[in-house]
């Protein structure tokens, strides 16, 4: 048992995934008494989100790799993308991230307890203890989601033998956390939040919102309430036939099943649902209202990504990046864009996904996010001129410009549908737009070095679309339907997608669900909305597998104890008061 004492310059060298912190030059409360030492305060916190290979790699693959939406080579999705994180590299490691989680919770206790012994009547010292809580409480969101019941260490001083806490009483501290952080944060347009990446008043409310959402549908999945999901089963095609004989979607109804299983304790069952979701449209209404002010939607999806862009009036909150070789290279645009634009091109999204949009390709009025979204040529995996490129739908001629200036006609000699290159790739695919670091996304150039494309980059995990989705499930189960699609319709406008017109809750609650798939494609929701509606066994046992841009056949079908996360074996090891693993492990 230890007090927490960190001399913030030197924070990102720790790698303990104990509370326990080594003690260094100037404690924590020293730092706190002035506005530029609180900073470095919090600045030692953010920091944690870089100083392991959390958002370098092990965060976008333990959280979005893991559903039915993406499409990857099972080297990239590895044990994690596959329901089973014990197999994974990161997995007991200093980059687990239940080590990661607890690592970010020491360093907000150490410095809420300082900034409490300062003045937070100074809007600058206020503002960093808002950030602390916002931090926290975004901590041990993912613990509870991930992990179910979670120790809860909220003081500095801690011993290592914890139990667990039920899951209502994390979700107590995370939500008092996020309340009394919005009546600490500023808005930016206030002066004081700081630069990009500081959470702020907005993020708060945005992520407090989730966290309602979150507990309410949990509660209405044990209930086994029913929606509709998009499946598209390729377990009965080869890399050889899908093309020829693709796989429509079926638009499949399902019971909802509980959170976290049947071999654990409902911790949704105590929720009052209609509560939760009057409480998460009152702070969705408080940022609505503010459209405009700090945050807004941009107007066209070419607008939201791509360099030209780069933090917009729409990212609301993320880790700011930073130009290191080995984040560009092991995760983010890497992983997300063909090599013919700078990355590896190893995660497209499924075919299954594609069909969720609203495409025709004998027209010239689609869905946004699949016409500017995606990729539509790309080039197999050498950054070599002259080598095969790929055109995504075969025989689409309306999108993208064809490489090197190339008209569309000219497809024969420049773009091939054809069989498996030499690199092996069998197929085209979708790889989304939204993580090319060129500046014009509807017309990307391409490059034929490696590393060219080099940028920072920004993690982008709120955005200010969130707000309207999140209202609109909301005011759906609130019984409020014609409010809940005039939200929707926000979302689905910009993206020029059909408008919907729906008074039946069943429906409606689906159509959400899924706009939310396809809005927030690889922004690390998918597979948590999913575990929240009880619908993450249901879809991917239906899904049955996915045939990807390799020719993989890639199994979906997952077991129950899928549904949490295996906890890391030093933990079990160190804490004899927190039990047995999850189930399975």
């Amino acid at each position: 048992m230890k007090k927490t004492i960190i001399s913030i310059a030197l924070a990102t060298l720790l790698a303990s995934c104990s509370l326990e912190e080594v003690p260094y030059q100037q404690n924590a409360e020293a730092l706190a008494k002035d506005p530029q030492g609180a900073e470095q305060l919090v600045t030692g916190i953010y920091n944690t989100f870089w100083s392991s290979y959390m958002m370098k790699k092990t965060y976008q693959e333990w959280t979005d790799m893991d559903h039915d939406l993406n499409s990857a080579p099972l080297w990239v999705v590895s044990g994690a993308g596959q329901g089973n994180v014990t197999t994974h590299w990161g997995y007991d490691g200093d980059s687990d991230l239940f080590n990661v989680f607890y690592r970010i919770i020491s360093r907000c206790n150490a410095a809420k307890e300082a900034l409490e012994g300062a003045d937070l009547s100074v809007p600058s010292i206020e503002q960093r203890y808002g950030e602390v809580l916002f931090l926290r409480a975004w901590a041990y969101f993912h613990l509870v989601r991930m992990y179910g019941p979670v120790p809860l260490r909220l003081t500095s001083i801690t011993d290592d033998a914890c139990p667990r806490s039920s899951v209502p009483d994390v979700y107590e501290v995370i939500v008092d956390d996020l309340t009394k952080a919005i009546e600490h944060l500023y808005y930016p347009s206030q002066g004081v939040v700081g630069g990009w990446g500081h959470a702020d008043r907005t993020a708060a409310r945005i992520l407090l919102a989730r966290v309602y959402c979150t507990m309410a549908s949990g509660k209405l999945a044990g209930e086994g309430v029913t929606m509709y999901a998009d499946i598209c089963d390729q377990s009965s095609q080869t890399s050889e036939t899908i093309d020829a004989n693709p796989v429509p979607n079926v638009w499949t109804k399902f019971t909802t099943q509980k959170v976290m299983g049947s071999r654990m304790e409902d911790g949704y069952a105590s929720f009052d649902a209609e509560e939760l979701y009057e409480l998460a449209k009152v702070q969705c209404d408080s940022v609505i209202k503010r459209r405009g002010i700090d945050f807004d939607l941009m107007p066209e999806w070419k607008n939201l990504w791509g360099s030209a862009n780069y933090r917009n009036k729409e990212f609301v909150w993320g880790i700011a990046g930073y130009e290191m070789d080995d984040f560009r290279t092991e995760g983010g645009p890497w992983y997300y864009t063909p090599a013919a634009y700078g990355g590896g091109g190893y995660v497209a999204i499924s075919d299954g996904c594609w069909q969720m949009f609203d495409y025709d390709i004998n027209s010239d009025q689609n869905d946004t996010r699949a016409t500017d979204g995606v990729f539509h040529y790309w080039k197999n995996g050498t950054y070599e001129a002259g080598k095969q490129w790929y055109r995504f739908p075969s025989g689409d001629m309306h999108y993208n410009t064809a490489p090197d200036g190339m008209k569309p006609d000219d497809s024969d000699e420049y773009v091939k549908d054809g069989p498996r290159s030499e690199t092996g790739w069998y197929r085209p695919a979708a790889y989304l737009t939204k993580y090319y670091m060129g500046s014009d996304i509807t017309n990307p150039v391409p490059v034929y070095e490696q590393g060219s494309s080099k940028n920072a980059f920004d993690i982008i995990l709120i955005r200010n679309a969130e707000a309207y989705l999140l209202r609109a499930e909301a005011l759906n189960e609130l019984d409020r339907p014609q409010e809940a699609c005039a939200d929707l319709n926000v979302i689905r406008d910009r993206a020029h997608a059909k408008r919907y017109n729906e008074t039946d809750k069943e429906l409606l609650r689906s159509y959400i669900f899924q706009e939310r798939g396809i809005e927030f494609l690889q922004e690390f929701n998918r597979r948590f909305d999913l575990i929240r509606w009880g619908m993450y066994l249901n879809v991917m046992n239906a899904t049955k597998m996915i045939i990807n841009s390799s020719g993989e056949a890639v199994s979906l079908v997952r077991a129950e104890s899928a549904l949490l996360t295996a906890v890391p074996r030093a933990e079990l090891t160190s804490n004899p008061l927190f039990g047995e693993n999850n189930p399975g492990y």
